[in-house]
């Protein structure tokens, strides 16, 4: 009995002792165990285009660099920049998926610098170039080729294509296809006949088009002053301009940005501009 009486009294000790530890050292039960230091953060999106009530009363500038995917130097130093600057990569350039890779990283947007027939038949385009002499599979089997080999694109815009640019069936067919694809196309305005505004129409692709070719002198000073003076004249309320990884566009850049800013111009994506285009027209430099 003695023995039943000890065991029946370590029993109700190791019991009270058990109660004593939750009532007075574990702790509540509201409190939340998902903030530690194993939480994932969400990944990093794109904002959407603001409403058009929302949109700053002052101009507003996408700036696009063509030609990316040849050098990893000049991005980095472009990505430096403080705005969002967009980035059209050659689709079969030498670091086309790195390239694209780091662009993403920092948050901007990636188009495709999709190359077009020019009318000067001694100027290549380069590899993956649609000619409008092709069939239509020949132009779709190309177009996805291309789109494949730059997979973060939300955008195209036409390098070269003077030639193409201004066949209006052929390009119907690739606008429609980026369409279909959620895409939008801004039209690098390589020749004053360009079909690109009335195929958009026809598609209902997003779409807008080039207001100014910003280096094509590439001297620094140059470039500063083009830029400047143009957004100071322009009585556009939206402009795309666009430029190249040049070392002096690179300065220019780095220099003129943080004037712009400080005037109050606002420096946003291309997809908040093909979002809400401004169908005021002016006259373009074309090259």
């Amino acid at each position: 009995m003695k023995i039943l009486r000890g065991l029946i009294g370590l029993v109700t000790l190791i019991i009270t002792l058990v109660a004593a530890y939750y009532l007075f050292f574990a702790p509540p039960p509201e409190v939340s165990r998902t903030h530690g230091p194993e939480d994932k953060s969400p990944s990093p999106v794109l904002p959407l285009p603001p409403s058009r009530e929302h949109l700053p009363a002052k101009k507003n500038i996408t700036i696009i660099i063509d030609d990316i995917g040849y050098s990893l130097s000049s991005l980095e130093e472009l990505l430096k920049i403080d705005a969002p600057l967009a980035f059209a990569v050659l689709p079969h350039s030498p670091h086309a998926g790195a390239a694209a890779a780091m662009i993403l990283r920092k948050g901007h947007e990636v188009l495709l610098h999709l190359p077009m027939e020019p009318h000067d038949a001694k100027k290549s385009p380069g590899p993956g170039a649609l000619f409008h002499d092709m069939t239509e599979s020949e132009i779709r089997e190309r177009l996805a080729e291309d789109l494949a080999a730059v997979p973060q694109a939300v955008g195209v815009n036409n390098h070269m294509g003077s030639a193409f640019m201004e066949d209006e069936e052929k390009l119907y067919l690739v606008l429609k296809e980026l369409q279909q694809r959620g895409l939008f196309f801004i039209d690098s305005r390589t020749t004053a006949a360009s079909r690109g505004k009335t195929v958009a129409a026809r598609t209902g692709i997003p779409f807008a088009a080039r207001s100014l070719f910003l280096d094509n002198d590439s001297d620094q000073e140059v470039i500063f002053h083009n830029l400047l003076n143009y957004v100071a004249k322009s009585d556009r309320l939206s402009m795309v301009i666009i430029g190249h990884p040049y070392p002096g566009t690179v300065r220019a850049l780095q220099k003129a940005v943080p004037l712009l800013q400080a005037q109050g111009l606002i420096i946003v994506p291309p997809s908040y501009i093909v979002a809400y285009p401004e169908e005021k027209t002016h006259p373009a430099e074309f090259n």
